[in-house]
């Protein structure tokens, strides 16, 4: 296994000056759930998979999500060991040259998908919950180690992380937390800040109403992977564009990132005129309660930056900003 770390956060002043190439952007997502609640044949008793059953199932999982032509695929927080005692992660536990990451190696590379996967990864003198992305060439390009790790977590030998890095892929950058991350927005408002194109959050349960909340507060869509029923596709409107369930291990979604949201104010006239000037090659889909709508490139020939600056529109998070130095502008006057 090579190491392609091209692990960073870009520097604000140096965000939005690259020009996207919007072939680029409509990427396929494949996420999965491991259904570790019960059994799917009688009599539905609550699942205590072995790391060989589970290994057995991120093959089958990984090997149908190829068939999807995927841009990235998502198996859950620490996946081999999904519904195992904590008591076992010690043995459980392998390095980061074991054979399970040579495996997701492996498959990434056959499958030709970027991959996020989750494992426990012994070190010299601890453990770490952590996600291990490979790139479409099963190189391993990076991890992260769960920032906040629940009290048993770090009672059975695991290290909390302190590092909230985003990793940037063929398709985009994504940034990743893991299950009891979801409750310090300050991750949330980093990746935000990263200008990620994806959020993914890797878990041992659903998690819910939060992850609509965070991809319509900071503006990027996020995945989930799972070991219950429910692994989604949450966009930044906070609709649901694809979930596994009780009997579907797998949820593919294909999105297109060369989009935008803006605010109405003084903006609301311009959507008849881009409509008029640009037809079905833009998807407008709007909010009314919200003030708010969202325009979706479809040409080859430009980006949504370009639309924007033909029609002169002000992003929402460009609006947002505006106001607040306009406001602060004016109290410091004072």
């Amino acid at each position: 296994m090579k190491e392609d770390s091209r692990v960073f956060c870009r520097p604000l002043s140096q965000q939005n000056t690259m020009k996207a190439d919007p072939m680029a952007r409509l990427i396929r997502i494949v996420t999965s759930s491991f259904a570790t609640l019960e059994n799917t044949s009688p009599p539905y008793n609550i699942r205590k998979p072995s790391c060989e059953e589970n290994l057995e199932l991120a093959s089958l999982i990984l090997d149908a999500a190829a068939g999807y032509h995927p841009d990235i695929v998502l198996l859950p927080e620490t996946f081999k060991t999904a519904g195992k005692s904590l008591e076992t992660c010690q043995t459980d536990a392998e390095t980061i040259h074991g054979k399970t990451v040579e495996f997701l190696s492996q498959k990434a590379a056959e499958g030709n998908f970027n991959l996020v996967a989750g494992l426990l990864i012994k070190n010299d003198k601890f453990l770490s919950n952590d996600a291990l992305v490979f790139n479409r060439m099963g190189k391993f390009a990076g991890k992260y180690s769960k920032n906040y790790p629940v009290e048993s977590e770090i009672d059975a030998g695991i290290l909390p992380g302190n590092l909230l890095p985003v990793f940037d892929l063929d398709f985009g950058r994504i940034g990743i937390a893991i299950c009891f991350d979801l409750n310090w927005r300050n991750i949330w408002q980093s990746f935000c800040d990263s200008e990620i194109d994806l959020g993914c959050w890797i878990s041992a349960y659903e998690g819910g109403y939060p992850l609509i909340n965070y991809a319509q507060t900071y503006g990027y869509p996020i995945v989930s992977s799972v070991y219950p029923y429910h692994a989604r596709v949450v966009d930044v409107t906070g609709e649901i564009m694809a979930a596994s369930s009780r009997w579907s291990r797998l949820a593919f979604c294909e999105l297109n990132l060369d989009r935008e949201i803006y605010h109405t104010d003084m903006q609301m006239d311009k959507i008849i005129k881009i409509q008029s000037e640009y037809g079905k090659d833009i998807s407008v889909k709007t909010f009314t309660e919200e003030h708010l709508f969202m325009l979706t490139n479809h040409r080859s020939d430009c980006t949504i930056k370009d639309i924007e600056s033909e029609f002169s529109l002000v992003s929402y998070r460009d609006y947002i900003h505006r106001c607040t130095k306009y406001r602060n502008q004016k109290i410091s006057s004072l």
